[in-house]
């Protein structure tokens, strides 16, 4: 029952459900989805052994209890109160709940599934409608006097074309890796491959083709097909370059040339990020507060922007033990991945599925701190679900050694519990 709320949960969010129902909006469903979840892992039978978080809990313990303990010495701590906390717990609940409800291979393919779906349902929709209707969402200035549209998110999905590019690019590994699972997951993933890269093309967000270069070297790095990725991509680069008009092409240009219309933009980020730097340091310690970082930059920096890098905005908000709480945190995540690739080698009959999954995470583990350097992201849901999803891996992936085999992995990572240790194996079959 606890799980069936999640995915409905899962859906609504994704997909804007109270936006797309004015009813639901009214009634603040997602709050009473949520609300509900927490009542349902409440009530559930007690289990034999609760789940192995590692120290990625405790890192999110001691970021929390940091918030709290700084409030009376950050600069508004009014906004920490009525907006900072609660958007962080929004974005933390999706760690919890994952990690308590995705216990079993079952939904785990079935969570994955349906936030696959979704993430498309994101992208083409918008692609349609701009096919359909000439629907783009979004503009960006390319010189004086000249703009370039670009496709952001459905009128139902407020996101910008950076937005839209970060959704894209959140997908694309899954897609590719998981298809393998059945022929007509290949199939369709082919269908709609060009769809989400032409998608991505209309976005004219720069970040998100360096994050497409990270997926591709990812795949690239995992494959044993090196020529025929090379191949592909070469064919896939001159088709998109085909497609471009002249403004798009200079938009993506300007990336590493200073001639073009809308170099101005692409150097105007690196000062900004600058900047927001320097407002970070008048409060290097304790920070202006947690999610204030739109707030401060309107009132120190006249700019009414969030800082758009994941750790400017941490220092401004969390101060420089914030940054390196993130840091760790994300460390965290990695070695997670790294434990579950390692412990799925030794065991004897590893699910095809859970490998191919662990390289479709690590690949967008490696897409999303390259991202985080360019777009905010602590109040965010991505880090907290993927850090979730991280834990349930590592843990099915030690389900599978075998327990007169020693787990040195398990012994030797942050996230070691002894209930794993040999000869205590509560979750071997």
């Amino acid at each position: 029952m606890a799980f069936a709320l999640y995915l409905v949960f899962i859906v609504s969010y994704f997909l804007h459900l109270t936006a797309r129902i004015p009813a639901l909006g009214a009634i603040r469903f997602d709050l009473i989805m949520t609300a509900l979840v927490f009542w349902a892992i409440v009530l559930r039978p007690p289990r034999r052994k609760q789940p192995d978080y590692g120290h990625i809990r405790l890192i999110l313990a001691i970021l929390a209890g940091y918030v709290l303990l700084s409030l009376p010495l950050v600069r508004w701590p009014g906004s920490v109160l009525t907006h900072g906390i609660p958007n962080f717990i929004k974005a933390v609940v999706f760690f919890f709940y994952t990690v308590a409800l995705v216990d079993t291979p079952r939904k785990l393919r079935g969570f994955i599934t349906v936030f696959m779906l979704c993430l498309l349902v994101r992208v083409l929709e918008p692609y349609i409608m701009h096919l359909t209707m000439g629907y783009w969402g979004d503009v960006t200035t390319m010189a004086e006097g000249e703009y370039l549209p670009r496709l952001a998110g459905s009128p139902y999905d407020k996101v910008n074309g950076n937005g839209l590019a970060f959704v894209i690019t959140s997908v694309l590994p899954f897609l590719h890796y998981l298809s393998a699972s059945s022929l007509k997951f290949r199939l369709m993933y082919w269908i709609v491959l060009p769809m989400l890269l032409h998608a991505l093309i209309l976005t004219a967000s720069r970040t998100g083709l360096l994050a497409l270069g990270a997926i591709v070297f990812g795949v690239f790095v995992k494959s044993r097909h090196k020529l025929l990725i090379i191949l592909v991509s070469i064919a896939a680069l001159v088709g998109a370059i085909a497609s471009m008009d002249q403004l798009q092409r200079e938009r993506f240009e300007s990336l590493w040339r200073s001639d073009v219309r809308g170099a101005q933009t692409a150097s105007g980020r690196m000062e900004g990020v600058w900047r927001d730097f320097k407002i970070g340091m008048e409060r290097p310690i304790f920070g202006h507060g947690l999610g204030t970082s739109l707030e401060t930059n309107a009132n120190l920096g006249g700019n009414a922007m969030p800082a758009h890098d994941l750790y400017v905005e941490v220092f401004q908000e969390l101060g420089a033990f914030g940054v390196m709480m993130i840091i760790a945190f994300i460390i965290a995540i990695f070695i997670n991945f790294r434990d579950a690739r390692r412990a799925l080698r030794r065991a004897r009959e590893p699910d095809p599925y859970l490998i191919r999954l662990v390289d479709a995470m690590q690949t967008w583990l490696l897409m999303n701190t390259l991202f985080s350097f360019a777009s905010y992201g602590l109040s965010s849901y991505e880090w907290y679900l993927f850090a979730g999803l991280s834990v349930v891996v590592r843990r099915m992936a030690l389900q599978a050694v075998p327990a007169t085999e020693p787990r040195t992995v398990a012994q030797t990572s942050p996230g070691f519990s002894p209930a794993l240790a040999p000869g205590n194996a509560p979750y071997r079959k």
